[in-house]
C-alpha cells in the first residue's frame, strides 16, 4: 500500500466513522484509549463538557481504510489546536493503522497529511501528544522530527508463560518474601477474594469502592481526582459495563474489566484494566486507606492480575500504563513517548511556544529526583493542613 493513493476523509460526527473504525480496531494495530467503545463514551460523557469538535481522519486506499486518526478541535483564547480525541483520559495515542499501511507510513507523509487536515478544519496549531517514540517494531510515523520528550513514559513488558520466572527477575528475594508474607496477612482477614467483576452487582460494588478510595487519597495526598466530576463517573460508569443507573449494558463488549481484592468482607483494593490484542493494559487502581493498608492490597492485587496474565496464552504484553509509580518501575520498563507540535499559523506559533514551554517545565520537574518527591510532599503537607483547618 502506498501513500500516493492516499484518498483523506474527514468526519465531524463520530457515527459517520464507525464502519472504519470498526474494521481497524479488529486489526489490532491500535489501542483500547482509541476505540471506538472507549471514545464514543468519552465524548458523550467528558466530551460534551468540553469546548471541542471531533475531526476523524480517515485514510483510504483503493476503497480500503489504511488508519484512523481520532482527533478533536480544542479552541481556547481564540486558538484552534487539533489533538487527539480524548487525550484527557487516555494514556498514549497511536491512531488506528491497517498493518500493511502502519509498515511503510513515514513521519514526513503523515506530517503534510496532517498539515492538509488542519488546513482544511482551521486549526492553528497540531499537537500530537503521547506518542510512542517506537510502537509495533518501528519508529512511529505520528513522531515528527524535533518531536520532544512526553513529561511521563509508560511502563511495559513482554511476558513469560513462567510466572515464577518474571516475579525471581523482577523482585529480590527479600521483596518477593515480604509481598508473599502481606498477602497470607490479607488471607487471614477472612473471605479472601482476587477477582474479576462479571456481574452487575459485583461490577457496581467494585466501582463505588473505586471512587471513594481514589476520593480520599486524592484528599489525603493533595492531588486532583480526575475522576471527581459527575461527567468523569459517568464515563468510567460506561466502559466498565453499566449505565447511568448502575444497570450493566446489553450492547457489546465494555473497554475495561475492573479487578478487585477483597478481605475481611470489604474490597481493599481495585484495579481497572483492558484486554486489547495480546496487551492487558492496566488502566487505573486504587486502594483503600485502612487498616490493612499496610499489608500492600494493591500490590498483592497486582501481582495476581500479572500472574494471571502469564498463564494466559492470549495475552503476552504487560502495559502499566503512563507515569511512574514505584511498583511499575519493579515490574516493567518505561517506554518513552514523544509530542510533536506543528504551527499553521502565527496564532499557533505563538501558543506552539508556550505549549513547548509549558512541557519542557512539566518534564523538567516529572524527571527531577529533587523537585517532583519535594511537590509530592507540599502537596501532602497542604492537604494534612486543609483537613484540620
Amino acid at each position: 500500500m502506498s501513500s500516493t493513493d492516499l484518498e483523506l476523509s474527514i468526519f465531524t460526527r463520530l457515527s459517520e466513522a464507525q464502519a472504519d473504525w470498526q474494521q481497524l480496531k479488529d486489526v489490532l494495530h491500535s489501542n483500547p484509549y482509541q476505540s471506538p467503545g472507549w471514545l464514543c463514551s468519552w465524548f458523550e460523557t467528558v466530551g460534551q463538557s468540553l469546548n471541542c469538535t471531533p475531526v476523524i481522519v480517515v485514510g483510504r486506499c483503493r476503497g480500503q481504510a489504511v488508519f484512523l486518526l481520532p482527533l478533536q478541535l480544542e479552541r481556547s483564547a481564540g486558538i484552534s489546536a487539533l489533538t487527539f480525541l480524548g487525550h484527557q483520559n487516555g494514556n498514549q495515542n497511536t491512531g488506528l493503522w491497517h498493518a500493511d499501511f502502519y509498515r511503510g507510513a513515514t513521519a514526513d507523509e503523515m506530517k503534510s497529511h496532517l498539515s492538509a487536515v488542519c488546513k482544511q478544519v482551521g486549526a492553528d496549531l497540531l499537537k500530537l501528544e503521547n506518542v510512542p517514540e517506537t510502537w509495533l517494531g518501528r519508529d512511529h510515523p505520528l513522531v515528527f522530527k524535533g518531536a520532544t520528550s512526553s513529561p511521563s513514559p509508560v511502563f511495559a513488558r513482554a511476558l513469560p508463560s513462567d510466572f515464577g520466572e518474571l516475579f525471581n527477575d523482577t523482585h529480590s528475594k527479600s521483596s518477593r518474601k515480604n509481598l508473599l508474607r502481606k498477602e497470607r496477612h490479607l488471607q487471614a482477614a477472612g473471605n479472601y477474594t482476587i477477582a474479576k467483576a462479571t456481574s452487575p452487582a459485583d461490577r457496581q460494588r467494585g466501582f463505588d469502592a473505586f471512587l471513594e478510595q481514589r476520593s480520599v487519597r486524592a484528599r489525603e495526598a493533595g492531588i486532583p481526582n480526575v475522576f471527581s466530576a459527575p461527567p468523569a463517573k459517568t464515563f468510567l460508569s460506561s466502559v466498565i459495563g453499566l449505565d447511568a443507573t448502575g444497570s450493566a449494558q446489553d450492547h457489546g463488549a465494555h473497554p475495561l474489566d475492573l479487578w478487585y481484592l477483597e478481605a475481611g468482607d470489604r474490597i481493599r483494593a481495585t484495579y481497572l484494566c483492558a484486554q486489547h490484542g495480546k496487551t492487558l493494559y492496566a488502566y487505573s487502581n486504587s486502594v483503600a486507606h485502612d487498616d490493612m493498608l499496610p499489608n500492600s492490597p494493591g500490590l498483592v492485587l497486582i501481582k495476581e492480575i500479572i500472574e494471571r496474565a502469564c498463564g494466559d496464552p492470549t495475552i503476552d504484553t504487560l502495559d502499566l500504563g503512563l507515569g511512574e509509580e514505584r511498583y511499575k518501575t519493579t515490574w516493567a520498563e518505561p517506554v518513552p513517548l514523544k509530542d510533536s507540535l506543528l504551527a499553521m499559523t502565527w496564532k499557533g506559533a505563538l501558543r506552539m511556544r508556550l505549549e513547548a514551554a509549558r512541557l519542557k517545565a512539566k518534564s523538567c520537574i516529572r524527571n527531577s529526583s529533587i523537585l517532583w518527591p519535594l511537590i509530592r510532599r507540599l502537596r501532602k503537607m497542604k492537604a494534612g493542613i486543609a483537613g484540620n483547618s
